[in-house]
């Protein structure tokens, strides 16, 4: 049985990690190494790891100065020793056969990526389904099945950029690094992960759980840089097999789409949005040049009404779920 590694990046979460742990050492699945990197909390939680590392001897837990969710995981990625990695959020959790599922599936299609759907958690009887709807594995040297995948992941299903609802072949993130210091790290590296996999396999079941809280890991570090999107698009032309994209402009319009919207959306619902107001005019504007392209009018009018409206976006967004900021 192969072993898994999950890395955790910790930082003041003294509220939400009990319950994330619990979900990870009672796990069906029970070959794990769970690294723990506690970035320089304030409060409990580096207590909270050792506690838990007393009681599981397969917890190890690395202490380190505040430098960003990005250092952590980097020495995540340093420290473990596992056949297959994984990523948990300190503030989320998991079902109990999150890893048994994966793995499974994984052994089942040799895919280089699983990936799950998850729930957006607001409270127990506040919780909105992920996005994906179906099982599917992908075979990428498949040209055919290659542009399925690009197609269901920018038109049907939408998916997220999200690290933690994936399990990893470890050599896809052997030569990997976290952008240090730079907001949206999962952005980078996702682009890079995709780029080299040859099968992805996705399932619906719904076996993470993605807490939406105004105190995120991502979002109250202090150390975090301001935004830098022409890296992220000068990334995303380097890294992603861009020949493919530039010879299919409709995709490649998605691919950047769905980038900016999504930081858009990021820095709307920011606590310090004012910190941020160029990058938000700057993202704007790249949003406003893809009218002129050939996507969709959904997609157009979507960027009509968050680009023109963005106050108003916002609004809507916090009163239909008051306590949304996204990590």
């Amino acid at each position: 049985m192969n072993k898994i590694s999950i890395i955790i990046p910790i930082y003041n979460v003294e509220q939400y990690l009990p319950q994330c742990l619990d979900s990870i050492i009672n796990q069906t699945y029970k070959n794990l190494e769970i690294i723990l990197i506690n970035d320089g909390s304030t409060d409990n939680s580096g207590k909270i790891c050792d506690n838990y590392a007393k009681v599981d001897n397969r917890i190890h837990v690395f202490h380190k100065k505040n430098e960003g969710v990005s250092s952590a995981r980097n020495l995540g990625l340093e420290k473990c020793t596992g056949d297959f990695i994984g990523f948990v959020d300190p503030d989320d959790f998991i079902e109990l056969n999150m890893y048994e599922i994966l793995y499974n599936e994984q052994q089942r299609t040799n895919a280089d990526i699983v990936w799950c759907n998850y729930l957006l958690y607001y409270s127990a009887n506040n919780q909105l389904l992920g996005e994906i709807n179906s099982n599917i594995v992908y075979n990428l040297l498949n040209i055919k099945q290659k542009n399925k995948f690009y197609s269901d992941l920018f038109y049907k299903y939408h998916m997220k950029a999200y690290l933690v609802n994936k399990l990893y072949k470890k050599e896809l993130l052997s030569n990997l690094k976290f952008p240090y210091k730079k907001s949206f790290e999962d952005l980078f590296i996702f682009i890079s992960l995709i780029n080299q996999a040859n099968i992805i396999s996705f399932t619906n079941k719904n076996l993470y759980y993605y807490r939406q809280r105004k105190n995120s890991i991502c979002y109250k570090n202090s150390t975090q840089s301001v935004f830098n999107f022409d890296m992220i698009e000068a990334y995303i032309k380097s890294s992603i097999d861009y020949a493919y994209f530039s010879n299919n402009k409709k995709i490649s319009n998605i691919l950047f789409f769905k980038s900016y919207l999504y930081a858009l959306k990021n820095i709307l619902f920011y606590q310090q949005r004012n910190l941020y107001k160029s990058e938000e005019k700057y993202i704007i504007n790249k949003l406003k040049s893809l009218l002129k392209t050939n996507i969709s009018i959904k997609n157009k009018f979507t960027i009509l009404r968050i680009t023109y409206f963005p106050n108003l976006y916002r609004k809507i967004k916090l009163l239909k779920h008051p306590n949304l900021i996204k990590k």
